[in-house]
C-alpha cells in the first residue's frame, strides 16, 4: 500500500512546466525565484516540526495530512492569477512536501525492519523511487499534452490523483516496532531531544548530512531552472515536458540499478563516481547548446543514484524513533540552500548568462559534497579503529 499510495501521490502534472507557467502568467525569473524561496522557507520552517510530528502521531497520520496539504496548493494554482496568492500556494506546497519528506522513507525502512529486513531497504528504496518516477513521467508527459488544451486541467489532475492516494492511505498498515532502549521516547520532548544527542555526539553524521543536502539542494535548483535554460533554445512547453518524462523513465532504472552497484562496489564509490562525473559535466554546459542538453539530461538522471545510495547509507545511521525527524533535518538543510541558491541565480540571472552561473554554482557544490563526504567516511573508519583497539 505504501508503493501505491506514493505512486499516486507523485503525480505532478506540472513538475516539468511550473516555471513555464508562471512565466506565461507574467512573472520574472526573480519573482519565481522568490515564489521557490518561499517554498523552501516553508519547508525550512516545517521540516522538523512535521518530523517531530510524524514521530509522534505516526507516519500513516503524517502523510495523510501531506496530501491535503497538497491539495490546497493545487486549489490555489487552479484559481490564482496573482502573485501573493502563487506566494500562498507555495506555502501550502512547502507544508505538504515536509510531512511527507523523509515520512514514507522512515515508514519504509520501519516496515522492513519489523520483519528484520532492514538488509534489503536499498533495494526496496530503490524500487519506491523508481515507481515514484514513473508516477511523475506519466504526469510530466500529460501535464505538457493538458496545458495546450487548458492549465486548469494541469491542476484540476493534480487533485484528483491526490485524493486517490489519501484513499489510499486509509489502508496503510503502519509498523509498530520499538527498537530496545528506545521504549521510554513518546513525548515530543523526548523525541527532539534524542535527535539533538544524536547530532551533537555524531560529528560523522554531520558532514554526511551536509554533503548530501549541498548536492540534493544545487542540482534541484539546476533541474528547476533547466525549464527556463531548455524554452531559452526554443524549446515548445510540450517538447520539455516529454523531455523531463523521458528523464524520469532513466532515473527510473537508475533508482533500480543503483543499489545494486552499491552492493557490489560499495556506497561510498557509487557517491565519488557520481559527483566527479557530475562535475565534469558542470564544466561542459557553456560549451555550446548540445554539450548543454547532454550534461544537463546525465546531470539529473545520475542525481537519482545519490538519492537512492545515500538513503541507505543515512538510514543505517538511525534508529527508528527519532528516524523521520533526522531525515527532516536533512531535508531543512536542503531547504536552507534552496532558499539561498533559486533567488540569488534568478537576481544574477540578469546580468550574466544563467548558463554560465549555473556552472559556477555547480562545480562548487561538487567540491563541498566531496570534502564532507571524505570526512565522514575518515571519521567513522578513525571510530571503527577505536572500537576494535577498545575490544583488544
Amino acid at each position: 500500500m505504501l508503493y501505491a499510495t506514493g505512486f499516486m501521490g507523485n503525480f505532478f502534472f506540472e513538475r516539468g512546466i511550473w516555471i513555464l507557467y508562471l512565466s506565461s502568467m507574467g512573472l520574472s525569473l526573480f519573482q519565481i525565484g522568490i515564489l521557490q524561496s518561499v517554498l523552501s522557507a516553508t519547508m525550512f520552517v516545517m521540516e522538523m516540526p512535521t518530523g517531530v510530528i510524524s514521530d509522534k502521531i505516526g507516519r500513516k497520520r503524517a502523510l495523510l495530512l501531506g496530501h491535503i496539504f497538497l491539495i490546497f496548493y493545487f486549489s490555489v494554482f487552479l484559481v490564482s492569477t496573482d502573485f501573493w496568492l502563487f506566494f500562498l500556494g507555495h506555502v501550502f506546497y512547502g507544508i505538504g512536501l515536509s510531512f511527507i519528506s523523509g515520512t514514507d522513507q522512515a515508514m519504509l525502512y520501519d516496515s522492513l525492519k519489523e520483519q528484520k529486513l532492514e538488509h534489503k531497504y536499498g533495494k526496496s528504496i530503490g524500487y519506491y523511487n523508481a515507481l515514484v518516477i514513473t508516477a511523475l513521467a506519466l504526469s510530466m508527459a500529460m501535464g505538457g499534452f493538458l496545458s495546450e488544451l487548458s492549465w486548469n486541467y494541469v491542476f484540476v489532475a493534480g487533485i484528483v490523483t491526490q485524493i486517490i492516494a489519501m484513499i489510499i492511505n486509509l489502508f496503510l498498515k503502519p509498523p509498530s516496532i520499538v527498537e530496545s532502549g528506545d521504549e521510554g521516547v513518546s513525548s515530543i520532548k523526548d523525541i527532539v531531544g534524542e535527535a539533538k544527542e544524536f547530532i551533537t555526539f555524531n560529528g560523522a553524521f554531520r558532514f554526511l548530512v551536509i554533503s548530501i543536502s549541498t548536492f540534493v539542494a544545487i542540482t534541484s535548483v539546476f533541474y528547476m531552472y533547466g525549464q527556463e535554460l531548455l524554452n531559452q533554445q526554443g524549446m515548445s512547453v510540450k517538447n520539455i515536458s516529454l523531455l523531463f518524462a523521458g528523464m524520469a523513465i532513466i532515473q527510473a532504472v537508475v533508482s533500480i540499478l543503483s543499489p545494486q552497484l552499491a552492493d557490489r562496489y560499495s556506497g561510498k564509490k557509487v557517491l565519488i563516481i557520481t559527483f566527479l562525473t557530475i562535475g565534469f559535466l558542470y564544466l561542459l554546459i557553456p560549451i555550446n547548446n548540445i554539450f548543454l542538453l547532454v550534461s544537463f539530461i546525465i546531470i539529473n538522471c545520475m542525481f537519482e543514484a545519490v538519492g537512492v545510495v545515500s538513503s541507505k547509507i543515512i538510514n543505517d545511521e538511525l534508529n527508528s524513533k527519532t528516524r523521520a525527524t533526522l531525515l527532516s533535518l536533512i531535508s531543512l538543510l536542503d531547504s536552507i540552500l534552496m532558499f539561498l541558491a533559486f533567488p540569488l541565480i534568478g537576481f544574477l540571472a540578469g546580468y550574466a548568462d544563467i548558463s554560465l552561473i549555473l556552472t559556477v554554482i555547480g562545480v562548487a557544490s561538487i567540491i563541498i559534497s566531496c570534502f564532507t563526504l571524505f570526512k565522514f567516511y575518515k571519521i567513522k573508519t578513525l571510530h571503527s579503529n577505536e572500537k576494535v583497539k577498545t575490544n583488544i
